[in-house]
């Protein structure tokens, strides 16, 4: 990623620093009682230069504004204009970010209003140490996993709470900011979050509107004389976003690419769609790396990511690392377009609407669940399990009414409160160390137009259906990929669900993906001598006679447990990066 990391009262911290960062340091400065250092991609890391004055700034991510020709992505010079400002409105700058802007009594930070991009720190005798890397930081202080936070994480669909899953560490995300005094080694914290238009308050939008708004936000990377690359797959979402470039006719500014296997339904009907168009295309399937590589990646992914996937899972995602070489291109995908297709959380929708309304979290909390791997002792899976429970309830808290706000409004809001800051973040932080991207259908001047679009023009992908149909009728005649499967691209949301089933029923039609058993396999020596490790059976946290029934039904060949093992073996890499000191 690019990443800073800092302290205040610790200027001896760079030998441990460069343990962990390799050298890797664009920008450092150790003149105040602050020290700071900055690296990575340097497409997606900014600093001033002028050390000497008794100030700076540092910024990772990608800022977006809005100026009388459209959206600009922010170079340093941008950057360098708003920093110079006494204050600046991070609701005015969209993208993800974490920005640092010091001087000799004060450190700032300041996070996107999303939560794209996050910054831990705490506070350790008479040090205030500060990073991106929530891992590095580990290292200076002392801390264990909290796992009334990290349960819903593992329990649920994913993290509820905006809450550091590491002990005695501040997590500053989602628009907020934080005010240091450097001398008096005191902080106070401020929140700038997303705030939606209430449909009630506020005229509904029509698709022209919205249509002319995304065509903006697509169009940025054009502004600012950069190639654009679309990342492709056989979706709706990422067909939308296709459909207007294709309108845009200028095909000499974009292209599209698709990772993955090429006889999975996404690389198939992607490559259909490339070849249809007569649109420069490039299918991306990476060679399994060495197993030493496998082993440092696995670990670099999961100390940045805090397990937000299953293990086998970064063969598909460090498909990203073929993109190091692009240079000054920016990727464009369809993340979080399910938000503008009423997609998220249906199951509690229709399974657990009263109990919603009701506050009955007992009965709510099954809707949210997703299993991983049963593992841990009897405390510390009711230890997980209060923490969901008092998180479900402290969110409740926050967001608008339900009955008010409207039932399925509330759960797109519960969904970008949660769900972006909690798994897309880790995901676009990891992404910023390869090359620049973002995703369109989050930026805040389309987001806001979220919840005073019609529900119904939402629900089974209409408005997605409509745009398709108005930039680029073609497109909608080709199927559209969901999971291992293929369907029409007229069927429904329930329709398709249908369709999928039936085709798996009748084994129709089917990708059949061994990726986690190949991976896991491939790992084997590895992963024995990581979970029968002394450390792993000694470290408190697991009920090790689950632990070693994974393992045998592992060693004798079955696949009977490999889901589990699959996430087992990610959350074990991110206990011991965090704490093999």
């Amino acid at each position: 990623m690019s990443w800073i990391f800092g302290a205040i009262n610790a200027n001896d911290c760079l030998k441990k620093l460069n343990e962990s960062t390799k050298n890797n340091i664009t920008y450092s400065t150790n003149e105040l009682p602050i020290s700071v250092y900055v690296g990575g991609n340097l497409h997606t890391c900014f600093f001033d230069n002028n050390i000497s004055t008794k100030k700076g700034w540092a910024v990772v991510g990608l800022g977006i504004i809005e100026n009388s020709s459209g959206y600009k992505l922010l170079d340093k010079a941008d950057w360098e204009i708003i920093l110079e400002k006494d204050s600046f409105n991070t609701k005015d700058i969209y993208g993800h970010y974490v920005i640092l802007r010091w001087n000799e009594n004060n450190l700032n930070i300041y996070t996107d209003v999303l939560g794209l991009r996050d910054i831990y720190i705490s506070k350790f005798h008479n040090k205030i140490f500060f990073s991106t890397r929530i891992d590095w930081l580990a290292k200076f202080i002392d801390t264990t996993i909290d796992f009334k936070v990290f349960g819903s994480r593992w329990m649920l669909f994913n993290q509820i709470s905006p809450e550091s899953v590491l002990t005695n560490t501040l997590r500053i995300a989602g628009g907020s900011s934080l005010n240091i005094d450097i001398k008096k080694l005191e902080w106070k914290q401020s929140k700038n979050e997303f705030i939606p238009l209430n449909p009630k308050e506020h005229s509904y939008i029509s698709v022209k509107e919205f249509s002319e708004r995304l065509n903006g936000i697509i169009r940025v990377s054009f502004n600012n004389n950069s190639n654009l690359s679309l990342s492709l797959s056989g979706g709706m979402d990422s067909r939308v976003l296709l459909s207007f470039l294709v309108k845009d006719g200028r095909n000499n500014l974009w292209d599209t690419h698709t990772f993955g296997n090429i006889n999975h339904p996404d690389s198939i009907i992607s490559d259909k769609i490339a070849q249809q168009l007569n649109i420069t295309h490039q299918k991306i399937d990476r060679e399994i790396p060495s197993v030493n590589d496998c082993i440092n990646e696995l670990t670099e992914y999961c100390s940045q990511t805090i397990v937000n996937n299953s293990a086998s899972s970064i063969l598909q995602l460090n498909n990203y690392q073929l993109l190091r070489n692009w240079g000054n291109k920016t990727i464009i995908d369809g993340g979080f377009g399910e938000i503008w297709r009423r997609e998220f959380f249906n199951r509690l929708y229709l399974k657990g609407k009263s109990s919603l309304l009701r506050r009955d979290y007992e009965n709510v909390l099954p809707q949210l669940k997703l299993h991983r791997a049963d593992i841990f002792t009897d405390e510390i899976n009711n230890s997980m399990y209060k923490g969901c429970k008092e998180q479900l309830e402290n969110i409740m808290e926050v967001l608008p009414n339900i009955e008010e706000f409207g039932i399925e409004n509330w759960l797109d809001l519960f969904a970008i409160k949660t769900r972006l800051l909690n798994y897309y973040g880790h995901e676009q932080t990891r992404l910023d160390s390869i090359i620049k991207s973002y995703m369109p259908f989050i930026q805040l001047p389309l987001l806001n137009y979220l919840f005073i679009t019609p529900i119904k023009l939402r629900k089974n992908g209409k408005l997605f259906r409509e745009l398709i149909h108005n930039n680029s009728n073609h497109l909608s005649k080709l199927w559209l990929a969901k999971g291992s499967t293929s369907h029409p691209f007229a069927l429904t949301t329930i329709q398709s669900r249908l369709w999928n089933s039936l085709s798996k029923k009748l084994n129709v039609n089917q990708y059949h993906d061994n990726t986690s058993v190949m991976f896991l396999k491939y790992l084997k020596e590895f992963i024995n001598d990581t979970l029968q490790s002394k450390n792993a059976q000694e470290s408190g946290f697991y009920n090790y006679k689950k632990i070693e029934i994974i393992l045998d039904y592992f060693n004798t060949n079955s696949n009977t447990k490999i889901y589990e093992l699959d996430w087992l073996l990610s959350f074990e890499v991110f206990r011991k990066v965090k704490f093999d000191k």
